[in-house]
């Protein structure tokens, strides 16, 4: 499946977008958590699946 990937700013804008390839949910959400602990500009991640969010994360900032 094809999941649209949304990464945001301090702002909460939406600063890049990617897209990500994966057989399930929970590889989009492992691949997308490994994106943006590589993206330190980058605050939270939500992953789209067609018109529908699948997930959204914040940046832990305590591991930060």
């Amino acid at each position: 499946m094809l999941y649209r990937c949304c990464f945001f700013d301090d702002n909460d804008t939406i600063d890049a977008l990617e897209e990500i390839e994966a057989d399930t949910l929970l590889d989009a959400i492992e691949q997308a958590s490994a994106m943006l602990r590589q993206r330190s500009h980058h605050q939270w991640v939500e992953l789209w699946l067609g018109n529908k969010c699948a997930y959204r994360a914040r940046r832990d900032r305590a591991a930060a």
